[in-house]
C-alpha cells in the first residue's frame, strides 16, 4: 500500500508540477504578447505623428505659394501640387490603430479638399487681380491655420495614448 501511495504521489506531484510550468509558461506568452503589441502601437503612434507633421508640411507649402504669388508677385507652380500629402496613409493608420482621431481625420480630408479646390480656382482664373489674389491668398492661409490646428490637437491626443499605452507596461 505504501508502495502504492508513493507511486501516486509522484504522479500527483509530476502533474502538479506540469501544470505550474504550464501555467507559467502562458502567462509568460501573455506578457510576450502584449509586449509586442505596445511595441507595435508605439511604432504606428510614431508614423501616424510624423505623416501628420508631413501633411501640415504640404498644406502649409502650397498656401505659402498662393501667399506669394500675392505678396511677391512670384508665379503659381502648379508642380508644387504634386506634393502628395499623405492622407492614405494616415487614415489607415488612424483607422487601424487610433479610430479616436477619425473624427478630425475626416474634418482635415475636407479641409484639404477644400484646399485643392481652392488652388484649382486660383490657378484657373485668368484675370488676376490684386484684390483676386490678396482673397485668395487669405482662404489659403486660414485653411493652413485650421489644418495646423486640428493637426496639433491630433497630434497631442495621440502623444497621451501613447503615454497611457506606456504607462501599463
Amino acid at each position: 500500500m505504501e508502495e502504492f501511495l508513493g507511486i501516486v504521489g509522484t504522479i500527483f506531484g509530476v502533474i502538479l508540477g506540469g501544470l505550474i510550468t504550464w501555467l507559467l509558461g502562458k502567462e509568460q506568452r501573455k506578457h510576450e504578447i502584449n509586449k509586442h503589441k505596445r511595441e507595435l502601437l508605439i511604432l504606428k503612434y510614431e508614423e501616424l505623428h510624423a505623416l501628420l507633421g508631413q501633411l501640415q508640411g504640404c498644406v502649409n507649402a502650397l498656401a505659402m505659394q498662393i501667399v506669394s504669388e500675392a505678396s511677391l508677385d512670384s508665379k503659381f507652380d502648379p508642380k508644387a501640387i504634386r506634393n502628395q500629402m499623405p492622407t492614405e496613409k494616415a487614415t489607415m493608420l488612424i483607422e487601424f490603430y487610433v479610430p479616436e482621431l477619425k473624427e478630425e481625420n475626416e474634418y482635415i480630408k475636407k479641409q484639404t479638399a477644400f484646399l485643392y479646390e481652392h488652388i484649382v480656382k486660383h490657378i484657373m482664373e485668368a484675370n488676376k487681380t490684386k484684390q483676386f489674389l490678396a482673397e485668395s491668398a487669405i482662404t489659403a492661409n486660414e485653411l493652413a491655420k485650421v489644418t495646423s490646428k486640428t493637426v496639433q490637437s491630433m497630434k497631442s491626443k495621440l502623444a497621451v495614448i501613447s503615454n497611457q499605452l506606456l504607462q501599463n507596461t
